[in-house]
Formats: C-alpha cells, sequence, structure tokens
C-alpha cells in the first residue's frame, strides 16, 4: 500500500505542471468561433431559389478558371417552395451544450408564424454534424444530408445530399456527393463531386484543384481548375477533360474527348509567376495548331489574396478582354477554425459590378448577406444572429 501512494505521488508530481500548462495554455489562448441563433430569409419581389440544393456546375468546354464548388451554408434552408415573389422565413436553432458549435434542431416559419419547415440534426461523438434531416411544414420528408468533419480543422470534408429519406434505406436515392480536402492551415487544396439525377443515374463528377493556395483564407474556397471532369448521358460518358499539373501545382497540359476514349484536343499552357511565386498569367495553347486560345491574369492584394481575374479570347490573332471577375474577402470577425468566406461576381475594371452580385457584412453578433440582381437592386437578404463560443 505504501509503494501505491508513493508511486501516485511521483505520477501527481510530473503529470501536474503538465495538466497546468495545458490549462494555462486554454485559458491565454481560447479558441472561439460564431454560431447561428437565428435565420430570417428575405426575397424581394424575385423568384425563390431553392436553397438546400446546389446548381449544377456546368463546365465551359475551354479549361478556364473555375471557382470551388463553396455552399456556405449547405442545407439550413428547406427546400420549402415559395408561392409568391415576396417572402420572409424565419429560422431557428437550438443546441445541445453551449460549447457545440452546430446545432441539433431547427424550425422555420413563415411571416405569419406558420412551421413551413423542421429539421433535426445528429452530431458525432465530437459535436460534428453526422446527418441532416429535413421536412416540410406537415412533417413530410424534405432532403436529407450527410456530413464528415475534419476533427482539428473545424472543416467539413464531405457531404451527401439524398432525394429520399436514408433512414434504414441503403438505397436511397441522391442528389449529389462531394468531398473536399484542406491543407493544413485550411485552405481548400482539393475536391471532387458527383451529381445525379431525379433516376439516381450519374449526371457528371469532377476533380477539383486549387490554384491559389497561397492566395485564399481558411475555409473560403478558392479558384483553380477541373483535373478531370465527366459528363453522362443515360449513364454513357459522352464528354471527359483531363488536366495535368506543375510541381507549383498549375496548370500544364490537357486533353479532351467526346466518351469514345480518343482524346480530340490536346494542349499545354504558357505560365507566367508574380515575383512571389503566385500565378500571373495562363495562356492555352493547341497542340494541333500551336493557336493561343485563351488567357488569364490574375491580380492580387497587398496581403496575398486574389482580388480579380481577367479572361481573354483571341479575336483576330490577338488576346481581347472577354471578363473580369472581381473577388473579395471576409475573415472571420472572432478569427475561428471554420475560418473566413469568399464572393466573385463579374464586374468592371474598377470593380464596380457588371450584373447580379452580392455582398456580406459580418460582425460578432451578426452576418447579413445581400444579393443584388442589379447594382442597387437587392432581391434577397439573409441574415443570421450570430453567438461568439469557446470551443476550446
Amino acid at each position: 500500500m505504501k509503494k501505491m501512494t508513493y508511486v501516485l505521488f511521483i505520477l501527481a508530481v510530473f503529470l501536474s505542471p503538465l495538466i497546468l500548462s495545458c490549462s494555462s495554455d486554454n485559458d491565454v489562448n481560447p479558441i472561439y468561433d460564431l454560431r447561428t441563433l437565428s435565420r430570417v430569409s428575405e426575397e424581394f419581389g424575385t423568384t425563390t431559389k431553392n436553397q438546400s440544393f446546389r446548381s449544377t456546375p456546368r463546365k465551359p468546354r475551354v479549361p478556364i478558371l473555375a471557382r470551388s464548388d463553396q455552399d456556405i451554408t449547405p442545407g439550413n434552408l428547406s427546400a420549402f417552395k415559395q408561392t409568391s415573389t415576396t417572402s420572409k422565413e424565419t429560422y431557428t436553432y437550438e443546441y445541445d451544450y453551449s460549447t457545440h458549435l452546430y446545432w441539433t434542431k431547427a424550425t422555420g416559419t413563415d411571416a405569419l408564424g406558420n412551421i413551413v419547415a423542421t429539421a433535426t440534426q445528429t452530431l458525432d461523438y465530437l459535436g460534428f454534424p453526422s446527418r441532416r434531416m429535413w421536412y416540410d411544414g406537415e412533417g413530410n420528408f424534405d432532403n436529407a444530408y450527410d456530413y464528415t468533419y475534419h476533427s482539428t480543422l473545424y472543416l467539413r470534408t464531405s457531404t451527401i445530399c439524398y432525394i429520399d429519406d436514408p433512414t434504414d434505406n441503403p438505397d436511397a436515392r441522391r442528389y449529389y456527393e462531394d468531398s473536399i480536402t484542406w491543407n493544413n492551415d485550411g485552405v481548400q487544396a482539393s475536391s471532387t463531386g458527383i451529381e445525379y439525377d431525379s433516376n439516381g443515374i450519374k449526371i457528371y463528377e469532377y476533380k477539383w484543384r486549387s490554384t491559389i493556395l497561397k492566395n485564399a483564407l481558411r475555409g473560403a474556397g478558392g479558384f483553380g481548375y477541373y483535373e478531370d471532369y465527366k459528363e453522362y448521358e443515360e449513364g454513357l460518358l459522352t464528354y471527359q477533360e483531363k488536366l495535368t499539373f506543375d510541381s507549383d501545382g498549375y496548370p500544364q497540359t490537357y486533353e479532351d474527348t467526346n466518351g469514345d476514349g480518343t482524346y480530340e484536343e490536346t494542349g499545354y499552357t504558357e505560365i507566367t509567376k508574380t515575383v512571389e511565386g503566385y500565378l500571373e498569367s495562363v495562356i492555352w495553347v493547341e497542340d494541333s495548331t500551336g493557336d493561343q486560345t485563351w488567357k488569364t491574369t490574375f491580380a492580387y492584394d497587398k496581403a496575398g489574396l486574389l482580388k480579380s481575374f481577367n479572361g481573354y479570347e483571341v479575336v483576330g490573332g490577338e488576346f481581347v478582354l472577354d471578363s473580369i471577375t472581381t473577388v473579395v474577402w471576409y475573415e472571420n470577425p472572432v478569427n475561428g477554425p471554420t475560418g473566413g468566406l469568399m464572393i466573385s461576381f463579374a464586374s468592371d475594371e474598377a470593380g464596380k459590378p457588371s450584373g447580379a452580385y452580392e455582398t456580406v457584412d459580418w460582425a460578432v453578433a451578426q452576418m447579413i448577406h445581400h444579393y443584388y440582381a442589379a447594382i442597387g437592386e437587392e432581391a434577397s437578404r439573409i441574415t443570421d444572429s450570430l453567438e461568439k463560443t469557446r470551443l476550446q
């Protein structure tokens, strides 16, 4: 008994500084993030888009820069279908624990207080979502999502969206599925995706790769190129495009086919880089003719974040400006591990929107997404009431 007491005493002497150190570290460097307490979704005279289901990122027939398939709040709104062009919905979220970043129950009501949607969300043992189930106002199944998360980065790594109720149903039809890879800094490095038709037959699939790993915010998505892209009709491959990348992760060669296995067009890139090693320009060149077909140039802000990029087509043997895309980054107000946001829109050379666009007002207590059909014409708005939450 004395020997056991002595051993426990020795362990206490050695472990106490470690325990105190860990506690002290958490007190000195606590980790916070923001969780949503409620959400108000408003439409101003425009047709409501289905917020639960994303649009298919159909790819053009030239390897131009593509945005990662970012979905800031996947499934937070139900697939409730509006009956008027002006509407307002309010969603409230419930949490099991004060330290949880993710809700377990949600209720959606219309402007009259009628329940239009409810949801339950199952969390894993670490507090990350594993399954989310949405129901309409009458309790009928609407759609469902399965998720996985990176436990230390606090970032989503995969999603499966179901058309059918997946409960005890391994054959439930899927609408889409995707996976995301993040680097150690929480910047999106790559992603994959598959989308299906209403019969569960594959429509397209892709592998996407970022070319702005040094020029993006944590958790905010990015821009890059499809490393592999396939389209299907009635289950048969009708188009495929493949790209290779150099040692810096920038596009190098491409080839495409109409599905017969023979690549009909092949080409390569001419790349320039900034003094910092960032991608400065990409010119696509056809192998068969040596003709330059498309050019993209990039601009960065003082912090090295992507600021804008221009697309040029070839007219009469000369590059002619075809499009300008402005990119805006929003940092997490509490520097939380879930990271920031990125929006992008077509603009003029001064960065003024030339079509539909979005802006974000983000503070500790509130986030507002404004969606405009044109300058000064707000079409919809999503307002989140937020709460600062200590995670560690």
